[in-house]
Formats: C-alpha cells, sequence, structure tokens
C-alpha cells in the first residue's frame, strides 16, 4: 500500500536512520544531511532537462563523497547530432555546496573549463553556464529562465536495504516554462515560454549496492493547452510503501501503485515497454533514430537516450489519456 505523506516530515531520526517512507505531492521530505549516517557515500544530484521541439538540453551537478561531477547534454532534434561533456573534480574540503532542499539554495561547479550555477529566487529558476571546449572545439553558452506552472510534484522517500541507513530520496518537478538562449559552436537556440519546458530531477540518496536504476521521463503540453508528465522509474529499493511511479495532467499528480518495465541496458536501439496492473498503463518507447542515427549518450555513469512513447493510461475513475509519439527520454544508471 503506497503512504501518502501529507505533513512536514524529517527524513532522519536522531540514530540516522531514515523514517516515515513515502510519498508526497508536495516536498515536506526535510533532508537534513548532518544527521545521514552514509555521508561518505552520500549522493546529492540536481538535474535539469529543458525540451522543445528544436532541442533537449540535459544539465546535471553531482557530488558524491569527494568527487564533483558536471554533465552537460545538447540534442538537436532537427539535425539529428548530440554533444556532450562530464567534468569531475577530486575536492578536499571545497567544492559544490548542494542545497539540503529542492525548494531553495543555489548549486555552482566551477573549474577551468566550465562554470554552471543553478540558482533559485521566490518567483524562479535560473540557469547558466559557460563550457569552453564543450565538445570538438565547441564553446557552450547557456542563459535560461525557468517560471513554475502547478503546484504539485511528486516526492519520494524509499529504503534500499533493511537497516534503514541506505535510502533514495527524490523530486521530479515538472511543468516548468523555459526562455532564454544556448549556443553551441555555431548553432544558437531561443527558448520561447510558449512552447519550451522543463522539469528538475532532484536526488539525495546513498547505497553501498551497485544497481541498475532506470527513470523514463515525458513533459510536454498536450493539444498545447493540457500539461503531461510522466516519470516512471525502477531498480532501486524496496517501492511498496512509495515509488516514483507516476503522471501529471492538467497540474495534479496520480500514482501507479507498482509498473513493470521491461528491456535491455545494454542495447540502447530497442524499444521498452511499460505496464501496469489491471490494464493501467501501456506504454512503448522507441529510441529516435534520425538519418540513420541514434539519439544517445553516455556521460560517466549515466546514458540518455531521446525518443518517443506510444500507448495509453487509463486508471479507475479517470479519464484515458493518448499517448501518440509524445516525445520523451529514458535514463539509465549505474548507482
Amino acid at each position: 500500500m503506497q503512504n501518502e505523506i501529507k505533513t512536514e516530515s524529517a527524513v532522519f531520526s536522531a540514530n540516522g536512520q531514515i523514517q516515515n517512507m513515502g510519498w508526497s505531492r508536495k516536498p515536506v521530505f526535510n533532508f537534513d544531511k548532518a544527521l545521514c549516517s552514509r555521508r561518505f557515500t552520500l549522493c546529492e544530484r540536481d538535474s535539469y532537462m529543458i525540451s522543445n521541439s528544436e532541442v533537449s538540453i540535459y544539465l546535471s551537478v553531482e557530488k558524491k563523497g569527494l568527487t564533483a561531477c558536471v554533465t552537460a547534454i545538447v540534442a538537436d532534434h532537427i539535425n539529428a547530432t548530440i554533444d556532450s561533456c562530464t567534468r569531475k573534480k577530486y575536492m578536499s574540503l571545497s567544492g559544490p555546496d548542494m542545497p539540503c532542499s529542492s525548494k531553495n539554495g543555489d548549486v555552482t561547479f566551477t573549474d577551468t573549463r566550465v562554470g554552471m550555477n543553478f540558482s533559485n529566487t521566490a518567483l524562479r529558476r535560473y540557469i547558466r553556464c559557460e563550457f569552453v571546449n564543450f565538445c570538438r572545439d565547441k564553446n557552450l553558452y547557456i542563459n535560461i529562465s525557468l517560471e513554475d506552472t502547478i503546484d504539485e510534484s511528486l516526492n519520494a522517500l524509499i529504503p534500499l536495504k533493511e537497516s534503514r541507513k541506505d535510502f533514495y530520496l527524490k523530486r521530479f518537478m515538472p511543468a516548468m516554462r523555459a526562455s532564454g538562449i544556448v549556443r553551441c559552436g555555431g548553432a544558437e537556440y531561443t527558448l520561447n515560454a510558449e512552447d519550451t519546458y522543463a522539469f528538475l530531477d532532484w536526488q539525495r540518496y546513498s547505497t553501498r549496492d551497485k544497481s541498475y536504476y532506470h527513470a523514463l521521463y515525458a513533459n510536454v503540453f498536450l493539444d498545447d493547452s493540457r500539461q503531461f508528465a510522466l516519470c516512471l522509474a525502477g531498480g532501486l529499493g524496496n517501492t511498496s510503501m512509495g515509488s516514483e511511479n507516476c503522471y501529471f495532467l492538467d497540474g495534479k499528480v496520480y500514482k501507479f501503485a507498482s509498473i513493470k518495465a521491461e528491456g535491455n541496458e545494454e542495447k540502447p536501439d530497442k524499444p521498452w515497454y511499460f505496464t501496469a496492473g489491471s490494464s493501467a498503463m501501456d506504454i512503448q518507447f522507441r529510441p529516435q533514430i534520425k538519418s540513420g542515427r541514434l539519439m544517445y549518450k553516455k556521460c560517466g555513469n549515466k546514458t540518455v537516450i531521446f525518443g518517443k512513447i506510444y500507448g495509453y493510461i487509463k486508471q479507475l475513475e479517470t479519464e484515458k489519456i493518448l499517448i501518440d509519439a509524445i516525445p520523451a527520454h529514458l535514463e539509465f544508471m549505474l548507482t
């Protein structure tokens, strides 16, 4: 039985064990990393995906132990090209100060080639990046503003081991309108709030076991008016009380108790299939292949594949959503 948390809740007890596992429509989980018993294996990651019909931009800053990592991917859907780069640096006491909340706090990564900053005010979020020699002698420049359009988000706290000291905490915040400019080499992309959408994938987790994590995301407006987003993920932890699996329609989040995912991480050109019990969902993800090129990139421990989804969603007492060639992307990660 999925456990919906409706009030403010601390992630850790005084002895460092996670408590009140489940999911929420609001960011109610208070994360105090000073109480985390697994600080040496703690991974803190803030990731954004900004997309329209022309281009998708994936940006991520991560801190794990004494390593900091920044990743940028620019996928041009018209010309079927992908540029990407991942930079790592090893720290002593310095490095990006990752916030304990997804609601506020800035993230900054800098080294000799790249400066990336995610900032957050009461009204907007901002993304700025300057990346010298980003990919194939191209420089990357990004200046983007994000505006929230819905109040709900998907928040989940999942135990990863019986000890209740290994955990996975996530906030999936879709349906942000994006505007700004992206320059990558000689290409320039102007992002307009009318047709460019973004989401935040905020993750904090700690595990000593290696495992494959997969997640399918979509974030669009149906018929140019109805907001729709999808997050189907698995591979980590005990999801009996709470999971990431959900969809959004017109600003409201709807949960799946469980899903079945079928695919092969080692064959990025092959489709994936996602189903839910009692015929609540049947979705196929097809990778995008254009001009003979598969639209995917492997960066560090993560693989990102761009494509489209087909099928339907029909839960009890909800309308049926037909999904026909909706842009989406699939992520694989080795934790």
